[in-house]
């Protein structure tokens, strides 16, 4: 297995108690990414970043590219980085080891998302049934696999550089700079639990307004428009 880590905060028991289960669940170990809790950040931490990116946010986008430096210290060539409120689909591990096997095919140095279960999608995730790459960046940072390549590159960028936007903006910003290439699955593995109203979240404002009820629905809706419907037109198309 792949080594899998989580970011997560140290006071956020019921995500820990989500994640946990999820483990147990479906057999896999884990490692927290502690480091860099808002309120802990010190002026070292800080001064690597741009002064409009709120304490929390720039918590988490410190804690994602931690997560690399610690996979770089390991042997292994691939790792998986998790939020923790992910949401993994009970096909997660069959589809990863599918996934696992098309990465022996890429150039080093890329991130493939997993997740992604009610984004807008474009005609090329639906050219087939089966589970394949597109080239395209990740929109949001639950489930995403990086290279030892690419981690190498990022952790050398930011030896001269701040950061100065939320995880996933970060991460397309730094691959577009370094030409990484960034590939989404045809077909999403997760989705996050604050957008489906498991959790409620703590860096989207315009989403902690609303009741868990109305972003179950909201979500449920936007997949069947966004996904569920067009995958079923191209399929019929081409009978």
């Amino acid at each position: 297995m792949i080594p899998i880590y989580v970011i997560s905060v140290k006071s956020f028991t019921e995500r820990h108690k989500h994640i946990e289960q999820m483990a147990e669940r479906f057999g896999f170990l884990f490692e927290y990414v502690w480091k860099y809790d808002a309120d802990e950040l010190n002026e070292t931490d800080l001064s690597r970043v741009g002064g409009s990116l709120a304490p929390k946010s720039a918590s988490n986008v410190l804690k994602h590219l931690h997560a690399q430096k610690l996979f770089l210290k390991t042997s292994d060539d691939i790792a998986l980085v998790l939020e923790d409120d992910v949401v993994l689909f009970e096909s997660f591990f069959d589809e990863l080891n599918h996934i696992l096997r098309m990465t022996k095919n890429l150039s080093p140095g890329w991130l493939i998302f997993l997740g992604g279960a009610d984004n807008k999608l474009d005609s090329r995730f639906f050219d087939s049934d089966g589970q394949y790459l597109v080239e395209k960046p990740l929109t949001t940072a639950e489930a995403y696999l990086v290279d030892k390549h690419g981690c190498e590159l990022r952790t050398r960028w930011l030896d001269t550089n701040c950061v100065d936007r939320q995880a996933d903006h970060q991460l397309k910003l730094m691959d577009q700079d370094l030409g990484l290439k960034q590939y989404c699955v045809s077909r999403a593995l997760a989705t996050q639990g604050s957008i489906t109203g498991l959790f409620g979240t703590s860096l989207d404002s315009s989403r902690a307004k609303h009741s868990p009820f109305f972003l179950r629905a909201k979500y449920r809706y936007n997949r069947i428009r966004r996904q569920v419907i067009p995958r079923f037109f191209s399929r019929f198309l081409k009978w």
